[in-house]
């Protein structure tokens, strides 16, 4: 087990002086993965409730998931809580039936149906009457709303950890979708783009994008298999904070890029890339970096204020910012000789939302004052 958690990528093991036991560090993933024949649970520290409230926010720009919209109890496990939601929202979804919509199709029928394709009747049929090569559009159930809803569906039925009570339930949506196409594994989730025809399923597809999403383990390490659900922290916590901060951003112009791609020498040849830049009117105006984790309480890694004090000389600012998912406060700034300001901000991943949220303008706020930019 311990192989297959490195292998994985999940976490770093070492073993240490007793036998058969191993010191497991740097977990950045929560979830559930089941590695040779062990099921192992990565608990979140950050309540699963704002956890989603978390992913919601980062894949849409806004709050389209709050802390109450998911109809369960406080769960301490992502993978339950993610089923429970799910069969919650999808079962509201279908509640008065499948969608239906129009799918365009080829085929050749004893009878001219919608568009008769001329050139592939005298290629295929050489000159022959019938069959007619034909398009149509017909109104089905096999589209991409249903193909999504139905994919989740039997992914979280394969995945460990789901509760007994909710695999009946799952299995009553694969039944109401009977028919729809299964999305392959590996295969690109269709976009589905939101409008007054699949308003009922915003949220349930919201949430099977996120089973979807491509952080489901399944991969092979030598004799090692690993299969289960798994979030990367990091990733929900930099995803989170860039869509806060563009959206506290927008009063005071310009563009937030993420993972602004630019060069820290002349020649062109050390490339750099800051999480986050301001741009007003083709000039960076700020940069900001986004840390997940601190080393230890308190003491924040010496590499990062190199890093962050060479992108302020890079861009000629002088101020530049660090915003850490962990930490009780706002800590002081560090003044870099004959060099920029460097202000670290600490998160608390376990606040609302809401305050993370309001922390974010405050940080726009600071910046566009201290650069003299009007809201």
């Amino acid at each position: 087990m311990a192989v297959g958690l490195a292998a994985a990528n999940i976490a770093t093991v070492a073993p240490t002086f007793g036998a058969d036991e191993y010191r497991v560090s740097g977990v950045r993933k929560v979830g559930v993965v089941r590695i040779a024949g062990h099921t192992v649970w990565l608990k979140p520290k950050t309540p699963v409730r704002r956890l989603f409230a978390m992913l919601g926010y980062a894949r849409a720009g806004s709050a389209i998931w709050t802390e109450d919209d998911f109809g369960f109890e406080e769960d301490d496990e992502l993978v339950p809580a993610l089923a429970h939601a799910f069969v919650r929202q999808a079962s509201r979804a279908l509640a008065g039936g499948p969608l239906r919509g129009y799918v365009t199709r080829e085929d050749a029928l004893p009878l001219v149906r919608g568009r008769w394709r001329i050139g592939d009747q005298l290629t295929r049929r050489g000159g022959q009457p019938l069959p007619v090569e034909v398009s149509f559009d017909d109104y089905v159930e096999d589209i991409a709303e249903n193909q999504v809803l139905l994919t989740a569906a039997t992914r979280l039925l394969r995945l460990p950890g789901v509760p007994a009570d909710v695999l009946g339930a799952l299995r009553r949506i694969v039944r109401v979708v009977d028919g729809v196409s299964v999305i392959p594994v590996g295969a690109p989730v269709p976009v589905v783009r939101a409008d007054r025809r699949n308003a009922r399923y915003s949220s349930a597809l919201a949430l099977a994008s996120l089973v979807l999403s491509g952080s489901s383990v399944e991969q092979r390490a030598g004799s090692v298999v690993a299969s289960g659900f798994l979030v990367d922290m990091w990733s929900v916590f930099e995803d989170f904070v860039s869509a806060a901060l563009r959206e506290a951003f927008k009063p005071y112009g310009g563009v937030l890029v993420v993972q602004y791609a630019s060069t820290l020498d002349v020649e062109g040849t050390v490339k750099i890339a800051p999480d986050l830049v301001w741009v007003v009117d083709g000039v960076v105006r700020a940069c900001i970096d986004v840390k997940y984790k601190v080393e230890k309480h308190g003491q924040y890694p010496n590499a990062d204020l190199y890093q962050m004090a060479a992108y302020c000389r890079r861009f000629g600012l002088r101020e530049g910012w660090l915003v850490y998912a962990a930490g009780d406060a706002t800590e002081a700034g560090v003044q870099i000789v004959d060099g920029p300001s460097i202000c670290r901000l600490a998160l608390r991943t376990d606040s609302t939302p809401a305050v993370l949220g309001e922390q974010m303008r405050a940080i726009a706020q600071e910046l566009a004052r201290s650069l003299g930019v009007p809201a």
